[in-house]
């Protein structure tokens, strides 16, 4: 038996693991010897979550996946015992020996005795078990107060951004700040409840609404987690439900007919841009400049169907981008819709900052059944859809295109975050190396960023170079797939050829620009020499974020081109590429960015977008005069 306790508060948050609710057992080092009359308490039994897992030898193993520990069995005549230990919450620990195909009491108490100093076990003396007092399940919002007094739209992104952030951004630049899969979370439908509830993006738009949050009774992870569940958002999910399965199965066909490979078999890539097609479907009919729907408007069928697969979507994220717990996957991963329900529950996918999902596991099977391998056909095949549901499929063929650039914008974008994290350790390198030639004036900008350096390795899921080529290699499978899928596929290079800088005389003016701001910032002319790589690192770093907007704004006139909204009239740049976390909250930000950390080291203004680069020393503020 082997068990994993992560060490680490940053596996424990990524997991999204709940500790263990307080028991009262009192810490008891240096116990005595296990008893088999002793009797023994799993508290949380429904917790505990069993699953069996191939090693990378290539041998079965049982899993035990309980709080943060994950226990695993790798011999078999061991798996009887795991599996029976599942099922107990309390019991006496010389019975067992008769788990199973049975085991001896000398192999059974050391195994009893591991969970016990492991904390899975406790002694019944030390632990008062108890149910839950009638009522006690309803729980106080987990909310803070709203701070947003009305319901707003993404047609005002230019009030909005500029409400929020300071930095106001055109409507025309929308998904290259606001991810296609949160566009609609703002958005009020005809019940009157936001699209992302209580995950609404950005945290400030989210409106105060009526909801009655339970403790999650449900088996599994979940279960008596200090984290409540919506209730009242699964009643409306439970009322449209089988409208839902009849749309899923409508925008499932329509999706194998533009990507038939997928009837071979799904990937993680799949799945994702399946889910977020069917996010779009939504999403459409509120950001198409013709008929947009307003704030009342969006029919509860499709609302509920947002939340339910963005779900799904969150967890294909998670596998393709968090390297923790488990290794983030390749976008070619073969999955299945029970893999996907084991994944989501060993790592703790149904678990938000806030709350846990409110979907029983049955419910959650039949979507992933219906959606992944069109179950149901039968029965919500001959539905009949209310009209606005129906327009909603009218319009798939836009809805998925808009779904598709979406995808494509958000690849874009955000491969500039890999990069970043690249920029800083290379610039940090240069300007450490550039101090230790003679450059001794670049002391303070060299410890600023070692201090950023170690943020990224010790914050960041971009904390290795390995983790940071395989989101750029996600990025760019996400916008080649996208791009073969579209009604009209664009003929260009893939996105790490358009995103690779061209050296170019421009690029060499930049340098020679940086090389005369240090010389006026640190007093470092006579260590040009030394300084030349720290330059070219910068150079580089906005030369890669210039093929960054360029590539934005051409998948963003063709989203704006597909919605008839008009073409915005300043162009996307490096400040409003950072809008998307400031939208998030200082809360959400891990490091500075890079650009600004530049400015305010260097003590110059950049400006950097699609059509120009240009730095320049920032003015000196004026004297006041007495």
């Amino acid at each position: 038996m082997q068990t994993e306790s992560p060490a680490s508060p940053a596996v424990r948050t990524a997991r999204g693991a709940d500790d263990l609710p307080d028991t009262g057992a009192p810490d008891a080092p240096g116990r005595p010897g296990l008893d088999p009359a002793d009797e023994l308490v799993l508290s949380f039994a429904k917790r505990m979550v069993v699953q069996y897992m191939t090693s990378e030898a290539g041998g079965q193993e049982l899993h035990l996946f309980y709080g943060d520990k994950d226990i695993s069995f790798d011999e078999p005549e061991c798996f009887g015992f795991g599996e029976a230990l599942a099922t107990q919450s309390r019991f006496v620990a010389g019975s067992a020996t008769r788990w199973g195909a049975g085991l001896p009491w000398s192999r059974v108490r050391p195994l009893l005795e591991y969970l016990l100093d492991e904390g899975v076990l406790l002694h019944a003396r030390d632990v008062a078990m108890h149910a839950p007092a009638p009522g006690s399940m309803v729980r106080p919002s987990p909310l803070p107060p709203s701070v947003c007094p009305v319901a707003r739209t993404w047609h005002e992104c230019e009030a909005i951004t500029e409400d929020l952030t300071s930095r106001p951004v055109e409507v025309g630049h929308l998904e290259l700040i606001v991810p296609i899969f949160r566009v609609a979370h703002i958005a009020v439908d005809a019940d009157g409840r936001q699209v992302g509830e209580a995950n609404v993006f950005p945290r400030a738009l989210r409106l105060d609404t009526p909801t009655t949050w339970l403790t999650c009774a449900y088996p599994g992870t979940r279960h008596m987690s200090d984290r409540p569940m919506n209730v009242t958002a699964l009643k409306a999910m439970r009322l449209h439900w089988t409208q839902m399965m009849a749309v899923l199965l409508r925008v499932r066909a329509a999706y194998l007919a533009r990507c038939p490979d997928a009837a071979d078999g799904w990937t993680v890539g799949r799945v994702e841009r399946l889910a977020t097609l069917v996010l779009a479907l939504p999403t459409y009919q509120l950001v198409r400049c013709d008929r947009p729907l307003g704030n009342g408007q969006l029919h509860p069928v499709l609302s509920s169907l947002f939340r339910v697969t963005d779900g799904l979507r969150m967890t294909m994220h998670q596998m393709l981008f968090v390297p923790i717990g488990e290794p983030a996957l390749s976008p070619d991963a073969p999955l299945t819709s029970e893999q996907i329900f084991e994944y989501a529950e060993r790592n703790y996918s149904f678990h938000s900052e806030t709350g846990v999902c409110g979907g029983p596991k049955h419910m959650i099977q039949e979507f992933l059944r219906v959606l992944l391998e069109g179950d149901g056909a039968e029965r919500f095949a001959a539905i009949e859809l209310d009209a606005p549901v129906a327009g909603a499929l009218a319009d798939m063929d836009q809805a998925f295109d808009y779904g598709l650039y979406g995808l494509q914008a958000y690849a874009v974008v955000f491969s500039l975050w890999p990069a970043m994290a690249r920029a800083y350790e290379q610039i940090a390198t240069a300007a450490d190396d550039a101090a230790a030639a003679g450059a001794e004036s670049l002391t303070p900008l060299r410890d600023r960023l070692r201090a950023h350096v170690r943020s990224v390795r010790t914050g960041t899921y971009l904390a290795t170079e390995q983790w940071r080529l395989h989101r750029e290699a996600v990025y760019a499978d996400m916008d080649a797939q996208c791009n073969r899928a579209l009604r009209a596929p664009a003929e260009r290079p893939s996105l790490t050829d358009r995103l690779t800088p061209t050296p170019s005389d421009e690029h060499r003016e930049i340098e020679a620009t940086l090389d005369r701001l240090l010389q006026a910032r640190f007093g470092v002319a006579a260590a040009g020499d030394a300084t030349a790589p720290l330059r070219r690192a910068v150079r580089d770093f906005f030369t890669r974020q210039q093929a960054v907007c360029r590539a934005a704004e051409a998948v963003q006139a063709r989203i704006n081109r597909l919605l008839g909204r008009p073409a915005p009239t300043r162009p996307f740049g490096a400040a409003e590429a950072d809008v998307h976390n400031l939208l998030q909250g200082a809360e959400s930000r891990r490091l500075p960015y890079l650009v600004d950390e530049l400015e305010d080291a260097l003590d110059i203004h950049v400006r950097v977008d699609a059509h120009r680069i240009s730095l320049a020393a920032r003015a000196p503020a004026p004297e006041l005069s007495a």
